[in-house]
């Protein structure tokens, strides 16, 4: 979740240029990237990115047209006296999260209840909510183009309470106060220019539990998790409450292994939940996905296509030829428009990416959150979706 415009900016970098430097400059990867052989199996090539990346663990679920058709996890829950991940292991998914508040908003358009254009003034009548930034919509926080600070460094969002030291309460409290403290400043960039923010949708979760009086997290349980049958989806790290799930990973040692973190460490207040904190399986993370793909498709879905449809038309370009969406990344890649979205908060990465010219999906995740790690999620994209 964490610097997740570098990480984007990166990853578009990455996918252009297969090149991976240590922190000392000595070549680890030299320019190359493990192939994906045909006839080969998705157990085999995923075992392969493992052990040439050194990930603890990993997984990856193949999407075909209208079915997932293969779902592999391999590895260890942490380095050291770790267990063997299986396939009901929960995976913390980062930033792809925002997909998933994106969904939660059109079920709610769906429903009647708001629109893509609702406005900041229209929810919060309680707020002295500064002229820059009361006309923005919802449209424009899912897109983070609404002038909203960032709140996506690491001394950002694990400094929130010296930032906004009055920040107490239930989890929907803090968010209201949150919100107030950014909405009484003035815009902290333009209004319609990017700049990727995690505020942007933890006001956006704000504005919802103010709507409904239940908390975001109910909201998106009520109205995502169960009616797609998400049964492992749950906010937070898994690992806490259970020790068999993926443990997080940041540094490596001198053996290229990577070092497990604390429990305690780099732990987000929850607050930050709506920007980027679902952990589920790998197979329903692919049942998420692959809906979407259908409403991409204008497949039938038990969801309004045409409602849904808004998620994916690009907002904003940005560099490279890449675009902006509500939720969602767009990204050209030799030529070919792809969907998606990445996640990092340095301890854990995943993606999801759709490819509608040869209509499939690839969702990916692994327990470390390294550079090393960004490049094997690109080579299973690159690879599974023939780009």
């Amino acid at each position: 979740m964490m610097n997740q415009m570098k990480s984007f900016k990166m990853l578009c970098l990455i996918l252009s240029i297969i090149i991976m430097v240590s922190c000392n400059d000595k070549p680890i990867f030299n320019e190359t990237h493990i192939k994906y052989q045909k006839n080969e199996s998705l157990d085999s090539f995923a075992t392969k990115i493992k052990d040439y990346y050194k990930l603890p663990g990993i997984a990856i679920a193949l999407i075909n047209k209208n079915e997932i058709t293969d779902v592999v996890v391999k590895g260890k829950n942490k380095t050291i006296n770790g267990t063997n991940l299986h396939l009901n292991s929960k995976f913390q998914i980062g930033s792809c999260g925002k997909a998933f508040t994106s969904f939660l908003v059109a079920t709610l358009i769906e429903q009647g209840f708001i629109k893509w254009n609702t406005k900041l003034c229209d929810i919060f009548k309680d707020i002295n909510i500064h002229p820059d930034l009361k006309n923005v919509t919802l449209k424009q926080l899912l897109s983070h183009t609404s002038g909203i600070r960032e709140f996506s460094s690491d001394k950002e969002v694990f400094a929130v309470h010296k930032i906004i030291p009055e920040i107490e309460g239930n989890t929907t409290q803090k968010r209201k106060i949150f919100t107030k403290w950014n909405l009484e400043q003035e815009s902290f960039y333009p209004v319609g220019e990017y700049h990727y923010s995690n505020a942007g949708y933890i006001i956006i979760a704000s504005m919802l539990e103010e709507i409904f009086g239940m908390s975001y997290e109910n909201l998106m349980k009520k109205n995502v998790f169960d009616p797609l049958n998400l049964k492992t989806a749950e906010f937070g790290y898994p690992f806490i409450k259970d020790d068999s799930q993926p443990y997080r990973h940041m540094f490596r040692d001198e053996n290229n292994i990577g070092i497990t973190i604390k429990e305690n460490k780099r732990t987000p207040d929850e607050i930050f939940n709506p920007a980027g904190f679902i952990s589920l399986s790998i197979n329903d993370f692919a049942k998420f996905i692959l809906v979407n793909k259908k409403l991409l498709n204008n497949e039938k879905t038990q969801f309004n296509k045409h409602v849904f449809k808004e998620m994916f038309k690009p907002v904003i370009s940005i560099e490279n030829g890449n675009e902006i969406a509500l939720g969602w990344q767009i990204i050209y890649v030799n030529g070919i428009k792809t969907f998606g979205h990445t996640g990092t908060d340095k301890t854990i990465r995943a993606a999801m990416s759709i490819n509608p010219k040869t209509d499939q999906a690839v969702v990916f995740a692994t327990n470390i959150g390294d550079e090393i790690s960004e490049i094997a999620l690109v080579n299973v994209i690159l690879e599974l979706l023939h780009l």
